[in-house]
């Protein structure tokens, strides 16, 4: 008998490793804490509809996420920025929750 039936739960996916230069070790602890702070602020912005603040920090977590090779968080950020751009909070919410898990979960390998 397989385990492998249509009702039986997918193993989770691993966490995604992220390989960066070892030089930017030391500013990773911050980059991080920023980087969920700024979900926070874009949470709490959608919460009285602030569109404006939202496609602001998306737009900078964009260029700050490529700048240190975290080129899903510049993905999801430039989603959120144009989703922003159009109001659609329901693709705002949406991508929070995936970015916040991300972030949660990404694993940093310094080379």
């Amino acid at each position: 008998m397989s385990d492998t039936s249509p009702n039986t739960p997918s193993i989770t996916k691993p966490s995604e490793i992220v390989h960066i230069g070892s030089s930017f070790e030391p500013l990773m602890p911050r980059f991080m804490a920023n980087r969920k702070k700024e979900i926070v602020t874009m949470q709490q912005a959608m919460t009285g509809q602030d569109f404006e603040t939202v496609r602001s920090v998306a737009h900078g977590m964009k260029g700050v996420g490529g700048s240190y090779g975290f080129d899903r968080v510049t993905e999801l950020a430039a989603t959120i920025e144009q989703a922003a751009k159009s109001a659609d909070a329901t693709i705002i919410l949406e991508q929070l929750h995936t970015l916040e898990a991300y972030l949660n979960d990404v694993q940093i390998a310094y080379d």
